[in-house]
């Protein structure tokens, strides 16, 4: 009786098929690897100091506790929360988009509700949900919502502060 060995094209069908589903594993680990390689991390060395400040919706401007000097690279990262220039909504550090030009805002030509920051009694400057910069000013850096009509405002940002040493 005569024994039936596999057929070299079955048996080289078999492992182009072992290699494709070889190669969709390695990509997918390698997707996974970078997703996980991309998450931040906010200790970003010994050069750097770091502090999580929550900015309070019903505050005109939160005291960061951080002294900047002029000429420091200072970031700023919106990290969570929610907040509202009234009731019944809730915005992230963007803002809610509106009016830009309201008598409302702190900061004309910014998305109302918007993180906002100010060092001293400086002009103030709009954060968002990220700004990286040099520091135009010495001192104390305060930051807040882009908003004048605090009695209806609701909810808190978190925020990161890096600075340089």
């Amino acid at each position: 009786m005569k024994t039936c060995e596999p057929c070299p094209s079955r048996i080289a069908r078999r492992t182009r098929a072992a290699r494709q589903r070889a190669s969709v594993s390695c990509a997918l680990a390698a997707a996974a690897a970078a997703t996980l390689g991309c998450m931040v991390d906010y200790q970003l060395g010994e050069d750097r100091a770091a502090g999580v400040v929550r900015v309070l919706a019903d505050h005109a401007w939160t005291d960061t506790g951080i002294d900047v000097l002029s000429g420091e690279w200072l970031q700023i990262d919106y990290l969570r929360g929610m907040w509202s220039p009234w009731p019944g909504d809730a915005f992230d550090a963007i803002g809610s988009g509106g009016d830009p030009h309201c008598d409302c805002n702190q900061m004309a030509g910014v998305s109302h509700a918007a993180l906002i920051g100010r060092i001293e009694d400086g002009e103030p400057f709009f954060v968002g949900d990220h700004w990286l910069q040099a520091a135009g000013a010495s001192g104390r850096l305060y930051l807040g919502i882009n908003d004048t009509r605090l009695s209806d405002n609701s909810g808190w940002l978190d925020v990161v502060v890096l600075q340089e040493d």
